[in-house]
């Protein structure tokens, strides 16, 4: 069997008719049963073609309690190494402040994860559930799943002659977990679900609840200190300036008020920022015509590159595990034998193996150093972002790069919003353009560590031009690990903006030429209530084009407004590696103008940092209505000389 078919699996999960259920009570959510229903070629290349063995499934593990990860990471690894022996190796699993982050197969999941739960223990407290292999159970048990309406007692196991009911999760988890697994087995469903799970027979059931008894027996439940909430989806996240700066009046609000945001810096959490582009040079007098990005010469020559620091997350799985040997691409280039800083790098490295392995909070400052690409080394060690999506967002956001010292291709100034800004580099998509929620919500606890270890703000704001689709039936709007992560960091003072997605316009799979409008688009992070969501529309002519067609479009979910403006965000021209220049479209460009105008705000107005639901409101308030539909515009384009002018 290539694969389960997607609407048997629904109707296990929810039920059918009138006992049909849009929620489940599991704390796996339904994607990722719904990603162990696919077949192996399909979950790895999304085609179905020959069958093979069953890859992992990337999953996010989040505890009860914060501090905890570190705990759930120990016994998680080993419960994983008792099931496993030797049969093969142990998965790999790793964790950050908030989360922990495990690469696991089906039986991974039902044996070590399941059994970590509170919805594992309430069962197991109801009705003792290595009794599920017993003669009298398996009948009753399929009997009650057949019609759960007149189910018949079962002996709880607790006391001698004691019977229940049998628990409904119990149910609900025997028709899921016994599908998938004898899916993962290689084993077909008995005949009678061909015709709908309303059509099975007691028989049919019993196939089932044999399944489940085989995978679980001789399951033990977890430690309290180590409880799992819930379990999702590591969800794959991807990418979504000229006369666009003119549009929203950011030209003119520099002049008018003279404003420098040469104090402030922002952080650009996406494929990285090229450190050695003109366009992010000092425009010092000094360092005006010099030819080096960065400080080889100290004392000499002030810095030359806007770009403060860079950090790699995009690899960051293989330095948080501490099985591996494997060490991040830049990292190991860093560590030549002989030299002290391979020596110092080895002790650090040595300390954060350490630290993991005890299941200690994570210690950003001992993996800083690990995660940092030197920009003081000599451009020969310095690494260059592998994709241009990145440096791209940033020149709108901070470039400045005058005509005079580019070729003759550029006939224009290059210049941002911000153009004296100070930028980290944050790097957490690859150079396919891809990464994932984990590495994004490492960055993001990386932005609350900078700022909670300095006297003074380090990063201003967080700009997130990236994508990760949101499916509103699997997780409430807004709640998602990446959402929650952001309303942490604005919680901490920090301005967070992020493109609303470019899910706002699909074809139809059959290849048809009409394509429809979708409602209810937006992907995360920008389903976050706290976080400035971002929609586009036209570089110079919103009132005449409106809103993007691909632009997402609200309302979330569970029923808000959402994108909260819109800005430029087609045919923008900004600088892009290797010294180049191109055009991009997408909501991606439309978030650092956003981004631009919060930092040009508290550059103006000193006493607004640290307080980004201000900022957002005044962005939303001063918006221009461009006389759209409320879930396509949010509240208007924006306008940053209104904003400036308004406080």
């Amino acid at each position: 069997m290539e694969k389960l078919d997607r609407a048997l699996i629904e109707q296990l999960m929810f039920g059918t008719g009138r006992v049909r259920r849009f929620t489940q009570d599991s704390p796996v959510l339904p994607d990722v049963w719904l990603e162990y229903a696919k077949g192996p070629s399909e979950r790895l290349t999304g085609e179905p073609e020959e069958p093979g063995p069953f890859p992992p499934v990337k999953l996010l593990l989040t505890p009860y309690r914060e501090n905890h990860a570190g705990d759930i990471r120990r016994e998680l690894r080993e419960r994983l190494a008792a099931e496993i022996g030797d049969s093969r190796e142990v998965p790999r699993i790793i964790y950050n402040q908030s989360t922990v982050a495990a690469t696991l197969c089906f039986e991974d999941l039902v044996r070590a994860v399941l059994p970590m739960t509170a919805f594992w223990e309430r069962l197991d407290k109801q009705f003792k559930i290595e009794n599920v292999e017993t003669k009298s159970a398996l009948e009753n048990l399929a009997t009650a799943i057949k019609d759960p309406e007149h189910p018949p007692l079962l002996a709880t196991g607790e006391k001698k002659g004691e019977k229940k009911r049998p628990p409904a999760a119990l149910l609900w988890m025997i028709r899921v977990v016994g599908a998938l697994a004898l899916f993962h087995r290689g084993e077909s469903l008995p005949s009678g679900f061909s015709e709908g799970v309303d059509k099975a027979s007691i028989d049919d059931w019993k196939v089932l609840v044999k399944a489940v008894a085989d995978l679980i027996r001789g399951v033990t439940p977890g430690s309290r200190k180590a409880r799992i909430y819930s379990v999702s989806l590591n969800r794959e996240a991807s990418p979504t300036v000229s006369r666009s700066t003119l549009a929203i009046k950011a030209d003119a609000a520099r002049r008018l008020f003279e404003i420098s945001c040469g104090e402030l810096a922002w952080a650009v959490i996406d494929s990285g920022i090229d450190a050695r582009h003109p366009a992010f040079r000092q425009r010092k007098k000094e360092v005006l015509y010099s030819k080096k990005p960065f400080n080889n010469e100290k004392g000499k020559l002030e810095n030359c590159t806007r770009i403060v620091e860079t950090y790699d997350f995009t690899q960051i799985e293989l330095l948080l595990d501490t099985d591996t040997p494997e060490l991040p691409e830049h990292l190991a280039k860093r560590l030549k034998p002989g030299t002290k800083q391979a020596r110092e790098l080895r002790e650090q490295l040595a300390a954060v193996n350490q630290a993991l392995a005890s299941g200690r909070t994570l210690d950003w400052q001992l993996i800083a150093p690990l995660l940092r690409i030197p920009q003081d080394e000599g451009e020969d060690k310095y690494v260059p972002p592998p994709h241009d999506h990145g440096t791209h967002v940033a020149g709108i956001l901070a470039g400045n790069w005058p005509s005079a010292e580019s070729d003759d291709e550029l006939e224009e100034d290059l210049v941002g919003v911000c153009p004296d800004l100070r930028l980290y580099d944050l790097r957490v998509l690859d150079k396919d353009g891809r990464g994932d929620e984990f590495a994004v919500m490492a960055a993001l606890q990386f932005v609350r560590y900078l700022n909670s270890t300095n006297d003074y703000v380090a990063v201003h704001g967080v700009n997130l031009s990236l994508s990760i689709p949101h499916e509103v039936s699997n997780y409430a709007c807004g709640r998602t690990p990446v959402c929650d992560e952001c309303e942490r960091v604005v919680g901490s003072g920090v301005v967070v903006v992020a493109a609303a997605g470019n899910q706002g316009y699909g074809k139809p799979s059959d290849g048809t030429a009409t394509g429809t409008y979708n409602t209810i688009s937006i992907t995360d992070p920008g389903n976050a209530e706290l976080v400035i969501t971002v929609g586009a529309t036209h570089r110079y002519r919103p009132h005449t084009y409106g809103v993007s067609y691909f632009s997402s479009r609200g309302p979330t979910g569970d029923g808000r407004i959402k994108p909260d403006l819109v800005a430029p965000g087609e045919k923008i021209t900004a600088p892009l590696p290797e010294g180049m220049f191109g055009l991009k479209d997408g909501t991606s460009m439309a978030a650092p103008h956003v981004s631009g105008a919060a930092a040009l705000l508290m550059a103006r107005y000193n006493e607004l940092v640290g307080r980004p639901a201000r900022i957002k409101q005044i962005l939303c308030d001063t918006a221009t209505d461009l006389g759209r539909e409320r879930y396509f515009q949010g509240a208007g384009m924006l306008d940053t000389l209104r904003a400036l002018q308004s406080v």
